[in-house]
């Protein structure tokens, strides 16, 4: 079983969105398993090895699975247009 951690950042970006939003995205995480479930909308992000996007609606959530300590870790959560620029 994979623990899901969340950067400082990423903390501080779950704050800043909008309620519903941020519920929305909390409730996906707590369902969250890996491999991951066929119904969450998840794809690798070409160029970054081991980083996958994970979107609820219009959120965008960039992962890191590190797969020797088995921990998913919580990069970035952003809303769609800004949540790819590095």
């Amino acid at each position: 079983m994979h623990e899901v951690l969340f950067t400082k950042k990423a903390e501080k970006e779950l704050g800043k969105l909008a309620p519903s939003d941020r519920r929305r995205l909390i409730k996906k995480l707590q369902e969250f398993t890996y491999p991951f479930p066929s119904n969450f909308d998840i794809d690798k992000m070409g160029g970054y090895e081991g980083f996958y996007r994970l979107r609820v609606g219009k959120v965008r959530t960039i992962l890191e699975i590190d797969q020797e300590s088995k921990e998913i870790w919580i990069r970035k959560i952003k809303y769609r247009g800004s949540a790819y620029k590095f």
